[in-house]
């Protein structure tokens, strides 16, 4: 009888651990974008890698409770802050535009809208939404080259307020993301 009952106790255990991982699979949120592999730029001059899971942005939205309760309410909506930033050099140059390219060609054809593209000699930037049924932001991609500057592919996976993403933007240090709401309204 023991025994049943240790098996029991071990299947429902493990039941409730694959729920539980499989519902913290952030690749599976529509929101969420694959930039691809970035292993051959890791070693690059200049890298910035953010990474911000449902764990770590909850326990944020915890401390900014105070300081600003706005960025409390964007923080709990979200599951994932992911920004890769990579000085541009003679090395890397042609690779980083060929992927700020992928990523905008992937997008343009699926169900993602555009609301920002910047196009000039020396600089390229995309913003892009996805959205519900419900008509609300559930995903936000940033893409952005700056010929003599940086590349930037930043991902925003779950409910999204865009009228405050630059606070986010702002708070944590994320280039794109701090003048979106500028280039929505068209300033510069």
């Amino acid at each position: 009888m023991k025994t049943i009952k240790y098996l029991i106790t071990a299947l429902v255990l493990t039941l409730v651990m694959q729920l539980h991982s499989q519902s913290d699979d952030v690749t599976k949120e529509p929101g969420y974008v694959d930039f691809g592999d970035f292993t051959s730029l890791e070693k690059s001059a200049g890298v910035t890698e953010v990474e911000l899971g449902q764990d770590v942005l909850s326990a944020l939205a915890s401390i900014s409770s105070d300081e600003d309760p706005n960025i409390m309410a964007i923080l709990n909506g979200l599951k994932l802050v992911r920004a890769n930033v990579y000085e541009i050099d003679d090395k890397n140059r042609d690779q980083l535009m060929q992927k700020v390219n992928e990523v905008d060609s992937k997008l343009s054809n699926t169900s993602w809208k555009r609301i920002v593209r910047t196009r000039s000699e020396d600089e390229t930037a995309n913003v892009y939404i996805k959205m519900n049924s419900n008509k609300k932001i559930i995903g936000l991609v940033v893409t952005s080259f700056e010929n003599s500057g940086e590349a930037a592919f930043v991902n925003i996976v779950g409910q999204i307020d865009l009228a405050t993403i630059g606070k986010l933007g702002k708070k944590f240090d994320i280039p794109s993301l701090d003048d979106i709401n500028r280039k929505d309204s068209g300033e510069k």
